[in-house]
């Protein structure tokens, strides 16, 4: 009986995990299939599953457009960025909240209350100030990656925050028993405890920026990234090439995703981002 039970919950597993994993692959097939069909074959009724006729007019469409290189290296500098930053000022705020009990109300307080905020009460006020320091629309996106920068470090504090509070204190003050400054300690001892947290943090944080859409539509007018790009091919119904440029866009997430792997993969062997 105990037997059955057993094969009975695995096949139930199983079937849990493969219909995870055709969700999750269903939406990236069609968006495959309609960057490389007739465009009638997206609109066809009833829908067909299998594409009838390659071609490759969106795509050459989508690598025809004379914006496209600089909105590529656009967001590509805008999000490595701001990934960077809010990697960097995540780790230093998730690891003030996991030493301090102080640190750690507040550092939970502030975060809820920014992610609270809704993006158009702060938008518009942001896009003032930036106008008045030279910000607004820059040709460099410097402006869009210090708001990307301030989206993703509560997210970054809250990815780095378990790694850091794992990490034992007894390191810590054998260090500074020995003369290392609290600096030393944390830039020599504790970050390379937690790469993996980092690791995570910055492609969530890379992500995050590389996908976003809202502000890159309100502070980049002329100086477009990828998603407005996207968001024009949507609204004028062109399905063929936005399906083109949306896998386009999940090539460097991809390849991040693929290059930091090693350092996620040996944090969750050894028990957690750590």
């Amino acid at each position: 009986m105990n037997r059955r039970a057993g094969a009975g919950w695995a096949a139930v597993r199983a079937a849990i995990a493969a219909a995870i994993v055709l969700g999750a692959a269903l939406p990236l097939y069609l968006l495959l299939k309609q960057a490389i069909t007739p465009e009638r074959e997206s609109f066809a009724w009833p829908p067909l599953w299998l594409p009838h006729r390659i071609v490759g007019t969106h795509l050459h469409a989508v690598f025809a457009l004379p914006e496209l290189r600089g909105a590529i290296l656009l967001s590509l500098g805008i999000a490595l960025l701001s990934a960077a930053l809010a990697t960097a000022l995540g780790a230093m705020l998730g690891y003030a909240m996991a030493r301090s009990g102080a640190g750690r109300a507040a550092g939970f307080g502030a975060l809820t209350a920014a992610r609270l905020l809704p993006m158009i009460a702060v938008a518009i006020p942001l896009a003032i100030g930036m106008g008045r320091v030279g910000l607004y629309d820059s040709p460099s996106g410097l402006g869009l990656a210090l708001v990307h920068s301030a989206l993703a470090l509560p997210v970054a504090a809250l990815m780095v925050y378990p790694a850091f509070a794992a990490l034992p204190r007894e390191v810590e003050e054998a260090a500074w028993l020995d003369g290392a400054s609290p600096a030393r300690v944390f830039v020599l001892i504790d970050l390379p405890q937690a790469r993996g947290a980092l690791a995570g943090a910055f492609v969530m944080a890379f992500i995050l920026s590389w996908d976003e859409f809202g502000y890159a539509l309100l502070i980049q007018v002329t100086h477009r990234t990828l998603p407005p790009l996207l968001y024009y091919y949507m609204v004028f119904g062109d399905v063929g090439a936005a399906s083109a440029l949306a896998l386009l866009m999940m090539v460097p997430a991809v390849c991040l995703v693929i290059a930091l792997g090693p350092m996620l993969r040996g944090a969750m062997a050894a028990g957690g981002l750590r």
